[in-house]
């Protein structure tokens, strides 16, 4: 017989001496025992323990739209920008190292060893100096172009490879971060007329955390659903959520109606307004964006706009309608912008160093533009609240139409500065255009009078694509046609600047300089709100660059948990 068995036996003629209580009392101290010895273990468990990410779950986010090119080269919206960073790795994470001469005006960039495509194909510096190529080939029409001119790119080795800029541009690091390499073996035998067609803009080869699975298409051609699945030749690390699903609606109605019933987990929001049609417990994330909303005048179109004392009363009359806006649509997760550069990038811009001008229409009578008599014609026309001024090619009228894409909160802000404007004697006309090929030509040509948009600043503080003469005429986005050669040579200085505080120095003379001028009214800077089901986590709100950089940390995302030992 065993030992144990033995101490077993013994155990048990114990027991059976035992009285009644005697056994209760032993039971009762065996349980607690027990009791004692799992809460000790789980004790120990714990405080020895971290609750960590794990790997695994499903993710769907909801987008209103479509997906027409998921190819770095050639993404122009949002979704596609979007699923671009979810599918190929820019430069900065291919990179081993990248170093950049005295002067700023060469780049050397070495890749890390054993990079490949999704498909399994090496990545090398060909494929990284085919996309600069490609990118800068007017045929293919890219967005990033306008970044890239001047530039020269050239291969050193299979993992080395240099640029070589014009002039100093100390902050060509940041084109480096926003370059997304496209495989060559795909693309290099399609002509530039086709790559529009490419299949391989759908069902894409990257690079990036995630790699395309599949997508589900309706009859109509509408694409309803597109599938990710972990990428195993990602060069970082691997993403804690394993299926990441893409889901489109053609209407935000329709968007919200899926998170509310559970179809979708997570979604962008136009405004905190759209908050009050959520019925799902939910987690709400504030990224911060270099960006500003304002009315841009453009004076080759309107002889009133042409005028600074007009310029002058309209900015002064619209203060009040952005703090209202401020309040009633964003819900305070915006702030008041009051020049061209927003208040996350330089804080000294903000919202209380803007003084309310109370005599804008004196200004304005002493500037000529009067009220005509009632007695006259103007009367008979409706326009007698209407300002006039007598110019030397005739009279001219205090009248122009703005121009404003139809969102939401860009309406609202139109109407409510026409609003404001009209007490001042000036007639502002509405005019709502579709976001899309309509208002992309519009900005194209010029064609409005004064237009409500957007500005997302590239890093860091490069003010150049929206205020240098240079940038004017498109593919330049200067909307409202800015020209001072002063600005001109600070914008100049500034691209080229290796001193942080030159720079610092020489941005806000710039911005001053600009405000000045009035060549638009400077509205707000609103947070770009993201929703998610309450079971997301790792998302870190962070000041971005642009929507789309969101998805830079989805990697770091996760459903699930689990505890590691210390």
């Amino acid at each position: 017989m065993s030992a144990i068995g033995a101490l077993a036996i013994m155990i048990r003629k114990i027991f059976d001496a035992f009285t009644f209580g005697e056994r209760r009392a032993f039971l009762a101290a065996v349980a607690l025992g027990v009791a004692s010895a799992l809460s000790l273990a789980l004790f120990i468990f714990i405080t020895s323990t971290n609750v960590a990410p794990a790997r695994g779950g499903e993710y769907a986010e909801g987008f209103v739209g479509q997906p027409s090119f998921v190819n770095p080269v050639l993404a122009a919206t949002e979704i596609d920008r979007g699923l671009v960073r979810l599918l190929f790795a820019n430069l900065d994470t291919l990179a081993e190292k990248v170093d950049m001469d005295e002067q700023g005006r060469i780049f050397r960039v070495r890749l890390k060893e054993n990079l490949t495509w999704s498909d399994g194909r090496k990545l090398t510096s060909d494929d990284v100096i085919f996309t600069v190529q490609k990118i800068q080939d007017t045929e293919h029409r890219s967005p990033l172009a306008t970044s890239w001119q001047g530039v020269a790119v050239s291969r050193s080795s299979e993992l080395e490879l240099q640029f070589n800029l014009g002039a100093p541009y100390p902050s060509f690091a940041e084109n480096l971060k926003a370059l997304y390499p496209v495989p060559k073996h795909l693309f290099a035998e399609i002509p530039a007329a086709n790559w529009r067609l490419s299949d391989y803009n759908l069902k894409p080869v990257g690079s990036g955390p995630y790699q395309f699975s599949a997508y589900e298409k309706q009859p109509d051609g509408f694409l309803r659903s597109y599938r990710l699945a972990a990428n195993e030749h990602y060069a970082g690390e691997a993403p804690f959520i394993s299926g990441f699903t893409a889901t489109f609606f053609p209407n935000r109605k329709d968007l919200v109606a899926a998170f509310n019933s559970g179809s979708v987990d997570g979604m962008a929001l136009a405004d905190a307004l759209a908050l009050g049609d959520i019925k799902r417990p939910y987690r709400l994330f504030s990224f911060r964006i270099p960006s500003y909303y304002a009315v841009f005048f453009n004076q080759s179109q309107s002889v009133a706009l042409k005028d600074p004392v007009v310029r002058k009363a309209l900015n002064d009359a619209a203060f009040p309608v952005t703090e209202k806006i401020l309040k009633e649509v964003f819900d305070g997760r915006a702030r008041a912008v009051n020049g061209p550069v927003p208040p996350d990038v330089l804080p000294e811009m903000d919202s209380d160093v803007r003084e309310v001008a109370t005599s804008s229409v004196s200004a304005l009578e002493n500037a000529g533009w009067r009220l005509p008599s009632r007695a006259t014609s103007s009367d008979a026309a409706g326009n007698s609240d209407v300002r006039e001024k007598q110019l030397k090619s005739g009279k001219a009228s205090l009248e122009f139409t703005l121009t404003v894409p139809d969102l939401p909160f860009l309406v609202r802000t139109a109407e409510e500065l026409i609003a404001a404007w009209k007490p001042l004697g000036a007639k502002v006309t509405l005019a709502v255009v579709p976001l899309g090929e309509e208002m992309n030509q519009m900005i194209k040509n010029r064609s409005y009078q004064a237009i409500l948009f957007g500005n997302v600043l590239n890093p860091p503080f490069d003010l150049y694509p929206f205020w240098s003469s240079n940038e004017r005429f498109s593919p330049g986005r200067n909307l409202s046609l800015y020209s001072n050669k002063r600005v001109d040579t600070l914008l100049e200085n500034i691209r080229k600047a290796t001193d942080e505080e030159k720079r610092m120095h020489d941005v806000r003379d710039a911005a001053s300089i600009i405000s000045g001028d009035i060549p638009a009214i400077f509205l707000y800077s609103p947070d770009y709100l993201y929703l998610a089901t309450k079971d997301l986590k790792g998302v870190s709100p962070a000041l971005m660059n642009e929507p789309a950089d969101r998805f830079l940390g989805a990697g770091l995302w996760y459903l699930k948990t689990a505890r590691v030992w210390e």
